[in-house]
């Protein structure tokens, strides 16, 4: 039987060789990548946490998603333009070191290791980072693309994310001591159980080995930053914060984690320099797969020197 990691990794590299031999594109790879956004993950996000006792420190987790990302993209941008990079490739260097892949690998992380106590966290922490993309990264992009979008679609994206709605139904639900119906969970367990699955192929569709190619010094910089950088910043925040236990082996884990996915499709609408970010995206995604098997113990290690 495999494990829940084993699983992960068969279905990443499934969507490589997809990708690899031209019989799924990228466009194939943001469709699932929508519906996972605006079906999938939001089952997810009910399921796992309607099921989770947090601990008084779960609030500090969104705060911590903020305190790793903002030091981090201000960073990038410094580097970005120390090096006197273009708007369009400055804004596409730091995009891609600022967002966090939390979705398609920190989930597939946490659940695997911690079950669903560890996505729950991760979940958690993606709040922070979601809102902090939606509200601070993706303005971000606009401003140094040469894209015609208007900064009024960070407002739509934000009130009609399926995800943030979930999560703040399912937040009211247990502050009011309230759980989900037995017969709406058994209508959103079968679409929780896809979120991972589809996720891991959506990763392994993502890579790019052309757009790798055409920057590798300035792309494995900006791997550095990303996965180094904020794993770094994640042991200040994390010890600024006080978080011990699963709360701080979660900041740890995620802080350093890959750059998101996303990150290319918000480069792509706001016209930045769109090659540099998949590129970034892709090798630190491959870097992410080949420390895969050490996570877990890492992980645990983490929990047990709190």
């Amino acid at each position: 039987m495999f494990s829940p990691l084993s699983l992960f990794l068969m279905l990443f590299m499934t969507g490589v060789a997809l990708r690899l031999f031209n019989l799924l594109e990228k466009r194939h790879a943001e469709r699932l990548g929508t519906f996972v956004f605006f079906v999938t993950l939001p089952a997810t996000i009910l399921i796992s946490l309607d099921q989770v006792t947090f601990s008084p420190a779960a609030w500090k987790l969104p705060l911590a998603a903020w305190l790793v990302t903002i030091p981090l993209l201000s960073c990038a941008w410094l580097v970005a333009r120390f090096l006197g990079l273009e708007r369009p490739a400055r804004g596409g260097f730091a995009l891609a070191v600022g967002s966090i892949n939390s979705i398609y690998f920190a989930f597939p992380v946490m659940l695997a290791t911690f079950g669903e106590e560890g996505l729950a966290r991760a979940i958690l922490f993606d709040l922070g980072q979601t809102t902090l993309t939606l509200t601070v990264l993706y303005p971000m992009a606009l401003q140094h693309g040469t894209g015609d979008a208007s900064s009024s679609q960070t407002l739509r994206r934000l009130v009609a994310s399926p995800p943030l709605w979930a999560l703040t139904a399912i937040v009211s639900m247990k502050v009011n001591g309230l759980h989900l119906p037995d017969g709406l969970r058994s209508i959103l367990t079968p679409f929780h159980w896809l979120t991972i699955p589809l996720a891991s192929l959506v990763l392994g569709l993502s890579i790019s080995i052309h757009a790798l190619r055409k920057t590798w010094p300035l792309t494995s910089l900006g791997v550095a930053l990303r996965m180094g950088g904020g794993l770094s910043i994640g042991w200040a925040v994390a010890a600024l914060l006080g978080l011990t236990g699963l709360e701080r082996a979660s900041v740890l884990l995620i802080a350093g984690m890959p750059s998101a996915v996303m990150a290319v499709i918000y480069a792509a609408e706001a016209k930045l320099n769109e090659d540099l970010v998949a590129s970034i995206v892709a090798l630190s995604i491959c870097l992410g797969v080949a420390l895969l098997p050490w996570l877990p113990n890492l992980a645990r290690l983490l929990v047990d020197l709190a």
